[in-house]
C-alpha cells in the first residue's frame, strides 16, 4: 500500500467525527533541515524538540541581511549549534556554556532542574563542530564569560539555559547588543515557569512583544 495513502487512511481512522483538517504536502524549502535534524538526533542528545530546531534554522536564515554576530547560551552537546552553523552562513558564532551543567539552582527551578545536570564534554562538543568556520566557544558562567565580546553586536541570540537566573542574565546582556530586526529566542519560555517569568518581567517595559511559538520557545523580534 502506498505510504501516504496508509498514513491518511490511519489519521482518519483515529479521528473519527473530529472536525479537524489534515493536509498533506511537499515542502521542499524544509528538506535541508528534516535531513539535517535527523542526522543530528543520531549523533547527538539535545533538548529540542524536532519542530524547534526547524523553528530555530529558519530564525537564523531570516537575519542573514541583518548586521551582527550570532550566540548561543546553553551549548550542551552542540547539536542546535550544529543547526546554526547550516544556517549562518559566514557570520560569527559566540557558543557559551559551562560545560559542567547547571550551576546553583533557584527555588522557582528547582522542581525541574538540579545543579550540574546537561554537563557535557568540552573537547568533543568543539570537536563535533570543527569543520565551521567562524565558531568561537567560551567555558564558564554566563556572563562572566562575556568579556571578549562586550563590544559586539548581535542579529540572533539562542538562550537555553533553563533557570530564571540565567535567563535574566542573557536578556540583560544580549538585548542592547542586538540589532534592529535581531532576533532573540528563548527555547525554555514555554516549560519552565522561572524561565517565562524573566522574560515576561524583562519585556513589560519594552517595545518589542514576547511571541509564543509551537511547543515551547518564543520569539522577540529587536526594534
Amino acid at each position: 500500500m502506498n505510504i501516504l495513502l496508509y498514513l491518511k487512511k490511519r489519521i482518519k481512522s483515529f479521528l473519527g467525527s473530529r472536525k479537524i483538517a489534515v493536509t498533506f504536502h511537499k515542502n521542499t524549502d524544509r528538506e535541508p533541515i528534516i535531513d539535517l535534524a535527523n542526522t543530528i538526533y543520531r549523533e547527538k542528545c539535545l533538548g529540542l524538540s524536532f519542530n524547534e530546531l526547524i523553528q530555530l534554522y529558519f530564525a537564523v536564515k531570516s537575519v542573514y541581511d541583518v548586521d551582527g554576530d550570532i550566540a548561543e547560551v546553553g551549548v550542551f552537546q552542540g547539536g542546535s549549534a550544529k543547526v546554526i552553523c547550516e544556517a549562518k552562513g559566514t557570520k560569527n558564532l559566540h557558543l557559551f556554556d559551562t560545560f559542567e551543567g547547571l550551576p546553583e539552582i533557584d527555588e522557582i527551578d528547582s522542581d525541574k532542574f538540579h545543579k550540574g545536570q546537561y554537563k557535557s564534554d568540552f573537547e568533543s562538543t568543539v570537536e563535533y563542530l570543527r569543520d565551521y568556520k567562524n565558531v568561537f566557544f567560551y567555558k564558564g558562567i554566563f556572563p562572566e564569560t562575556t568579556s571578549p565580546v562586550e563590544d559586539c553586536s548581535f542579529s540572533l541570540a539562542h538562550l537555553d539555559v533553563d533557570t530564571k537566573k540565567s535567563t535574566d542574565a542573557c536578556l540583560h546582556f544580549f538585548y542592547p547588543r542586538m540589532n534592529s530586526g535581531g532576533i532573540i529566542l528563548c527555547h525554555d519560555y514555554g516549560f519552565t515557569r522561572g524561565a517565562r517569568l524573566a522574560v515576561d518581567e524583562f519585556f513589560i517595559d519594552k517595545p518589542e512583544t514576547v511571541v509564543r511559538l509551537s511547543e515551547n520557545p518564543c520569539l522577540i523580534v529587536k526594534f
